[in-house]
């Protein structure tokens, strides 16, 4: 018998109606499979991996119930599909009429009835692997025989025109042979009339022009010390005539109007919400005729299938076209195209052998899955409200600290100084922000620019020095000063660049902060799968506590409002990583930070 460690059957409620352990079984792996994919609208994947076990599943909506194999190693797929499908039909067999909802059932007998169905299975995929045995022995053999008839047949054509084809051989040597010496003749000559021409065309020589001299910014001579001290501008602040003038300009820049400023402090306590309208406006907009939000790709997806109301049983045939159309504009929105499978996939497993409701039909069915997946993934599973926590953290008597990382280019700066600004207009507290870019040309005059603006010191080290370390230092002079929350900003870096990843683990590692937050854009698509999973990947894989690795906590999204209705990076984001987008950037001034919304992402995905 195939070795697998254990079998489940549940409803969808979360009710065990049978369950058996053929080895015992370590940990959760079930309990994490129902949480971490069953829960997340995963449920299209079929297969996982939970506590070192691999587990496999099949869905029959019929009667809401889930059959779970839990193994070890390796097992062929179709032997597995075939056991859960055998099982699936002999306990439906074994319940049939007084089954219900499932919840009138307390005790299910099924250990004899299992045990039948998997001999069963067992003999057939026994039976199925010795027919390929010996099918492959038989082609073997006939591929044996072929070879050696037609190398008899090859010999006896040979002896018959042997003569004609040495005299053919002979003949090819003869032209090779002319031709190799024609090349060498010509090649030799090339060389001895290069050689000529080269003399008499040789140029008149050329005064030789002096190099470039090094230029030095404050003086001349060697560099040394004293003179790189000087040119270190990050150490010291440049007096100007029009410093004030200056400073105005650059806070007209991302602070904008007073009335916005003041506009924006008197608000809730909480970052405005992305928000475009109720649900009820978009179905009078499509009452009224206008297309509303979510109108226009449903009207696309389920055109063909408006016509069936109530009682309908929704079949892969009726589902694929839907799916299909679906998956092209979940991609063309900038959803990841391995997102848009699944999430699809997901959709179809849900949906196939469901009957609609009496007075429902087969389109407002679909529609209504396909916006509950996507809810589901969006919506947060555990708190993401940073100003609560920082005020918790203040509370405490603690630092709150958060790191900004991510790729170069996507506004970690100018996002980290919007973050800044809101918990101290809104919350009061006392920020400082890390300088922890020591690479980058300038990073550090960036952060100044808005430390100015924004009246928050910047605590920083200069360039060339070890960022963990300078984020350690930070985070004990704010302990020391009386400061709330420590804001560590970081050298952009590509994904697959692995010293700087490790950089950045380390620096995770030791400074143990609050909350890691990946920095990325809403404008890309597949590539933000690759980002967000490497970044991810590399903070588990190299952190320097391997029993405790830290990865990302959450995500803001930059420049969320230059996509239009191409939001797919959120939900791309999310799938992936499991974890929620805590802030979208919607423009350049410190004011323009806002909460993502699922409901709103879903309507413009969908609209």
């Amino acid at each position: 018998m195939a070795m697998i460690d254990a079998f489940y059957i549940f409803t969808k409620g979360g009710l065990l109606l049978w369950s058996t352990q053929l080895v015992k079984v370590k940990g959760n792996p079930v309990d994490k499979l129902i949480k971490e994919v069953l829960l997340e609208e995963r449920v299209g994947e079929t297969t996982a991996r939970k506590d070192d076990y691999n587990l496999k599943w099949k869905l029959i909506n019929e009667m809401d119930l889930f059959f779970v194999v839990v193994y070890q190693g390796i097992l062929q797929l179709a032997h597995l599909e075939g056991l859960l499908s055998s099982v699936a039909e002999k306990f439906l067999n074994h319940v049939a009429g007084g089954f219900g909802n499932g919840l009138n059932i307390k005790h299910v007998d099924f250990d004899a009835a299992f045990m039948e169905v998997r001999r069963k299975v067992d003999k057939e995929a026994l039976a199925a692997k010795r027919g390929q045995g010996s099918q492959g022995n038989r082609n073997a053999v006939d591929a044996t025989k072929g070879a050696a008839t037609s190398a008899k047949t090859k010999g006896q054509s040979g002896a018959t025109g042997g003569g004609k084809g040495e005299d053919d051989s002979e003949g090819d040597d003869d032209d090779a042979k002319d031709k190799l010496t024609e090349a060498r003749a010509k090649l030799l000559g090339k060389k001895n009339g290069a050689g000529k021409d080269k003399k008499k065309e040789e140029p008149p020589a050329v005064e030789a022009k002096k190099g470039k001299q090094l230029r030095h910014w404050d003086g001349e001579g060697k560099v040394n010390k004293k003179l790189a001290e000087e040119l270190d501008f990050s150490k010291k602040v440049v007096q100007t005539g029009d410093s004030d003038a200056a400073l105005e300009a650059q806070k007209a820049t991302f602070l904008g109007d007073s009335d916005d400023e003041e506009q924006w402090a008197k608000a809730d306590d909480e970052v405005e919400s992305l928000s475009s309208g109720s649900d009820h406006e978009d179905e009078k907009k499509a009452a009224d005729g206008k297309p509303g939000r979510v109108g226009g790709l449903f009207k696309s997806l389920t055109r063909s299938v408006k016509n069936i109301t109530g009682g309908a049983v929704l079949t892969d045939e009726d589902l694929e076209p839907i799916l299909k159309t679906f998956r092209f504009e979940l991609m063309s929105r900038n959803v990841a195209t391995d997102v848009a499978t699944k999430l699809a996939d997901s959709v179809r497993t849900s949906l196939v052998g469901k009957r609609t409701e009496r007075f429902s039909s087969m389109t407002s069915t679909v529609k209504a899955a396909l916006k509950e997946s996507m809810e589901t993934i969006l919506t947060p599973k555990r708190s993401i409200d940073v100003l609560r926590a920082a005020l918790n953290a203040k509370n405490a008597g603690r630092v709150y600290t958060i790191v900004f990382l991510g790729v170069n280019g996507v506004g970690k700066s100018t996002n980290l100084a919007k973050v800044a600004y809101y918990l101290k207009h809104k919350g009061g507290l006392d920020v400082l922000i890390c300088a922890c870019d020591t690479f980058r040309a300038g990073a550090v005059e960036q952060l100044k620019t808005h430390s100015r603006c924004l009246d928050v010191p910047v605590f920083e080290r200069g360039y060339g020095k070890d960022p963990s370390d300078i984020a350690k230092h930070a985070i004990a002079h704010a302990k020391a000063n009386g400061h709330d929350v420590v804001l560590v900003d970081t050298a952009g870096r590509m994904q697959d660049n692995e010293p700087l990843m490790r950089a950045l683990a380390k620096l995770v590692a030791v400074n143990s902060p609050d909350l890691v937050l990946f920095v990325g854009e809403a404008l890309v698509g597949n590539d933000a799968i690759d980002q967000v999973t490497k970044f991810n990947g590399a903070l588990l894989q190299m952190s320097h506590d391997p029993r405790n690795p830290r990865g990302i906590d959450g995500m803001l999204l930059t420049k969320y409002d230059t996509v239009d209705d191409k939001v797919g990076a959120a939900l791309s984001m999310v799938y992936v990583t499991g974890q929620p987008i805590v802030f979208v950037g919607t423009g350049q001034k410190y004011t323009h930070l806002r909460k993502m919304q699922a409901k709103e992402v879903v309507k413009t995905l969908l609209g």
